[in-house]
């Protein structure tokens, strides 16, 4: 929480990568903005994105947006969960050497479930590759994004090692980055946590992407579940000291009154007396059309919501099934509360076996 030398604009766009493991998502991101989004020192050492990061991405008029960088592995699809409910639009990023691949899939189809609109399509490690495969991986590309929002985006091929095409993605970027509407700082503040850790000075800090609203220096905010207030002492977007935060930005609140080991991915920051936890979620489901399997009534699953994940039953309240690709009205009887609002998106996981069943929209609470 350290002031910056200097301070540039923000504009309220978060980008997202989404892809398979091992397809140069990390290494597109230190490209594209000279950070390194891989934080944690095993992340490093494996060469294996475990969590969420982020990096600032300056447009050519010096004004930044932010880019969540997500995990790949399938173990590792809560956090990608986390980090594209944050999501304004994406890359998908497919590598030339081996073309779209299982979390390819299903990355694409939780960016659907959670609202994501638009984006592009980075093809990555073209200089590993001739062109004749380089071509069968666009053609593989250009098939899985069909019927999606992705259909008819643009694909960009680019190696990170080489710089060829990273001009031709930051250019996108920036063409798409601008085409989408600014979240509103207006309404009531509330972000989902999706770190937290303590600095020695400063004491607890929350990091996350607010889905509405904005906050101030000095005021106060109600942490849930639970119900605790805390001060805001300090504010930052994008590693830059600020005297607010808003919806859109990539931000970091430093917290008085409340012990860091007490807080967990997943909490909310919110204005106090807005906000309460539910254990009941009645929502509009849709299945996967790629789902080999109706969801049936009384399943044991997991609602990503937020950044947030909780177990519960699944209770079917207009049909018996619902068939691949096809919607009802269900019910979500969790096991632990958790902070969600009518029009939230959410996304369902079966338990056991895992795997995604569907996502939709939050009609109701109780």
């Amino acid at each position: 929480m350290q002031s910056p030398d200097s301070h540039h604009e923000i504009r309220p766009i978060v980008i997202g990568t989404a892809g398979h493991i091992d397809h140069g998502k990390s290494t597109l991101v230190r490209a594209l903005t000279g950070v390194d989004p891989d934080r944690l020192k095993e992340e490093r050492e494996r060469g294996l994105t475990i969590d969420l990061g982020f990096a600032p991405l300056e447009l050519s008029d010096g004004r930044h947006v932010g880019l969540v960088d997500v995990p790949g592995h399938e173990r590792f699809i809560r956090n990608m969960v986390a980090g594209a409910t944050g999501v304004d639009l994406v890359v998908l990023v497919v590598a030339a050497d081996d073309g779209v691949m299982p979390q390819t899939r299903e990355h694409l189809s939780i960016l659907e479930m959670v609202g994501v609109n638009r984006g592009m399509v980075a093809l990555t490690k073209i200089d590993m590759v001739d062109e004749e495969l380089v071509e069968l991986a666009e053609e593989d590309v250009r098939e899985l994004v069909e019927g999606t929002f992705l259909e008819g985006a643009p694909v960009q091929r680019v190696s990170a090692h080489t710089g060829e095409g990273l001009d031709e993605i930051k250019a996108l970027l920036e063409e798409l980055a601008l085409a989408v509407e600014p979240r509103s700082a207006e309404g009531v503040f509330r972000m989902p946590i999706q770190r937290v850790f303590s600095l020695k000075g400063f004491g607890t800090v929350v990091t996350g992407i607010p889905g509405s609203g904005s906050v101030r220096v000095g005021e106060q905010v109600e942490i849930l579940p639970g119900g605790k207030l805390a001060k805001v002492r300090g504010l930052q977007a994008y590693g830059e000291t600020t005297d607010i935060v808003r919806a859109g930005h990539s931000s970091a609140l430093n917290l008085t009154d409340v012990d860091h080991k007490r807080l967990s991915r997943g909490a909310v920051i919110a204005t106090p007396g807005y906000f309460r936890p539910i254990s009941m979620v009645a929502a509009r489901l849709t299945a996967l059309p790629s789902l080999g399997r109706p969801i049936t009534n009384r399943m044991t699953v997991r609602l990503h919501t937020g950044t947030h994940d909780a177990r519960g039953e699944l209770v079917l309240l207009d049909r018996d099934e619902i068939p691949p690709g096809e919607e009802g009205l269900v019910q979500v009887r969790l096991e632990e509360p958790v902070v969600s609002a009518p029009g939230d998106r959410f996304v369902l996981r079966l338990l056991s076996p895992v795997m995604t069943l569907g996502g939709g929209v939050v009609l109701e609470e109780s």
